[in-house]
């Protein structure tokens, strides 16, 4: 199970031809023309990964609404395992540690956390990955597999770039780890550590 052709958040690209009908024409037209695309904001700290400013929205978001006296409520209210058999949390654990015992390195307890977050997350705000996770058999099983490791290479490129580097780029797509080379690994890290928990 890859995701080549989805995005972080878990939508297909759009090709030029498919964007909706009610975008104004001035973004058409300078689509047309090749015109500067906006680009996005630069986090203030440079050591800020996409990762971290995304969660900092999050939490600025809900603060917000917060002290305004509103609970923040997304569009899609269900958690994955309200919804499914699938336990995100369990699935973050599981690729956490596939990931540190093939790098030989250990990897903070509340990665899990922020992974399985991330996920419930998705899952509320996006009705493709909600289809996704909901396939029959073992389909949606596999889909969350591959976009939770999907999303560990992206905390790892912001926060230890090192281990990203040796991480095979294949995992960021969410294939298997092959055999765990030779060179690096300093064999298996103690599970039982307060990390994993």
């Amino acid at each position: 199970m890859t995701i080549e052709n989805e995005m972080i958040h878990g939508c297909l690209p759009r090709s030029r031809g498919s964007l909706p009908r009610q975008h104004s024409r001035s973004v058409r037209s300078a689509r047309r023309r090749g015109g500067p695309s906006r680009p996005l904001p630069l986090p203030e700290n440079p050591g800020l990964s996409e990762w971290d400013a995304g969660a900092r929205d999050y939490k600025e978001m809900v603060e917000r609404c917060e002290q305004a006296g509103k609970t923040y409520r997304p569009p899609w209210r269900t958690r994955i395992e309200d919804d499914t058999l699938l336990i995100p949390r369990a699935v973050a654990g599981a690729v956490c540690e596939e990931t540190s015992l093939w790098l030989g390195e250990p990897f903070p307890g509340e990665w899990v956390t922020e992974l399985a977050e991330r996920a419930n997350v998705v899952y509320q705000h996006n009705a493709r990955f909600r289809r996704l996770l909901r396939k029959r058999g073992n389909a949606g099983r596999d889909w969350l597999w591959a976009f939770m490791r999907h999303w560990l290479c992206a905390l790892l490129d912001g926060r230890r770039p090192d281990l990203s580097q040796r991480l095979p780029r294949s995992y960021a797509v969410g294939r298997d780890l092959p055999p765990p080379p030779t060179n690096f690994s300093s064999g298996p890290v103690n599970s039982s550590s307060p990390d994993f928990h």
